[in-house]
């Protein structure tokens, strides 16, 4: 298992995903509280429930490594991430393009919504938590390479 950060000023996403990519669990979290996640993470995300948004905390294993995007106040994820895990940097320009991409293909449209192009129509939630899934994504495909 692996684990995704889009880190925040505000807040942060995260998303667990398997190997082959797949979304597990995701989930937004206060950045105040990021000490508080990573001692959950480090339980392979025991008691997470209150910030999960997709998927289902999975029954147990062990996260092999997390992958933390570049952009705004990395440095703090980064830090408090690596007194537990395996971390690595991933570029992370775009990503919130993606998530939105990513949260349409998960839940389509429904009604008249679904005639309007989807360029134009805006997630009723906020998407840090498939930016983080799109991180992750990018570094499982890069270590494929």
């Amino acid at each position: 298992m692996y684990l995704g950060i889009d880190p925040g000023r505000q807040k942060f996403g995260w998303a667990l995903g398997d190997a082959e990519g797949t979304l597990v669990a995701s989930g937004i979290v206060p950045a105040e509280r990021l000490e508080d996640f990573v001692l959950k993470a480090a339980r392979f995300c025991k008691g997470c429930e209150e910030w999960l948004l997709e998927g289902k905390l999975p029954e147990g294993g062990k996260i092999a490594k997390v992958f933390c995007g570049d952009g705004t106040g990395h440095a703090r994820f980064v830090r408090e991430l690596a007194r537990h895990f395996e971390v690595a940097l991933v570029e992370e320009l775009n990503t919130t393009l993606e998530a939105r991409s990513l949260y349409w293909d998960m839940h389509p449209p429904r009604g008249l919504k679904r005639l309007v192009p989807l360029s134009l129509l805006v997630p009723p939630r906020c998407l840090d938590d498939l930016a983080a899934f799109c991180i992750l994504r990018r570094a499982l495909a890069a270590d494929a390479d």
